[in-house]
């Protein structure tokens, strides 16, 4: 059906004190803004008119009343009701005064947003120097508790699981170090560091299963690399298997016939060596 422009204001004060009531301050004066403008030189008379005149009044009598309004005007030393009025044809007026209003809740919002941010980022900077702090000086249960708080805290942001992967790979902490890689890697499988951080740490915690998967994966992202393959050759051999260590040589060498460590692994193992 044909929307009348009554309809389209009816339907912003609804959606206006709908927003209110459920605290979401900045979404209602939005709506409010709406339909003052639509109101204003809207072609609409009589009882139609008088009808989106009493909507209107009766949002803004809540508005006034709401607590958060309150608030935000008795930090301005405001006390003075109702803090924004409307009397008929004072449409723009009434925009000017929303609008106004809604620039400040939108800026004191990023303020606090912001605030928020830098006291976050703080606490996360805090946490990782006493964590680091206790890794120097050997508090190793302290420091792990440390860590985990970290992690659980800000662990959804780039690069900070990483971080407190290397922090306990550089302690020689190698199963808790993987650990915090191995997520790390999770998140962003293109990570790189994390992935050859998480790689060191299980290689020293002698964790093979888990070296050979993250190699797997190694393979699976960033292609076929010889220099991979060939590390993936030294993994097998430490573990002492001896046939997966010959394939990964043989296939490092096939791709790239100057890796003379690729032909020293398959002499090794026993197996036929190719030649250049």
């Amino acid at each position: 059906m044909f929307e009348t422009p009554a309809k389209k204001i009816r339907e912003n004060l609804a959606r206006a004190k709908a927003a209110l009531h459920k605290g979401e301050l900045t979404r209602s004066i939005a709506c409010a803004i709406e339909a003052a403008r639509d109101l204003d030189g809207a072609q609409i008379f009589g009882r139609e008119k008088f009808e989106v005149e009493v909507h209107l009044q009766e949002y803004l009598k809540e508005f006034n009343r709401h607590p958060d309004v309150k608030s935000h005007f008795s930090a301005k030393n405001v006390h003075v009701t109702p803090y924004v009025k409307y009397k008929r044809g004072g449409e723009a007026e009434l925009t000017r005064a929303l609008g106004g209003l809604l620039d400040e809740l939108e800026h004191k919002g990023r303020t606090q947003e912001q605030h928020a941010d830098a006291q976050r980022a703080r606490r996360k900077e805090d946490m990782l120097a006493g964590a680091q702090a206790s890794l120097d000086a050997r508090e190793l249960p302290k420091a792990k508790a440390l860590l985990r708080r970290v992690a659980e805290e800000f662990g959804r942001e780039p690069g900070v699981l990483a971080d407190c992967g290397q922090r306990l790979l550089q302690a020689e902490l190698f199963y808790e170090a993987g650990e915090y890689l191995e997520q790390a890697v999770a998140l962003d499988p293109r990570d790189s560091r994390a992935l050859a951080g998480a790689v060191q740490a299980y290689t020293g915690a002698r964790e093979f299963p888990k070296v050979e998967a993250l190699y797997k994966q190694a393979l699976q992202t960033f292609g076929m690399h010889p220099r991979t393959l060939l590390h993936m050759a030294r993994m097998y051999l430490d573990w002492r298997k001896n046939d997966e260590a010959y394939d990964c040589a043989r296939k490092a060498f096939e791709l790239d016939p100057a890796l003379d460590e690729a032909q020293a692994i398959m002499e090794q193992t026993g197996k036929r060596i190719f030649t250049r």
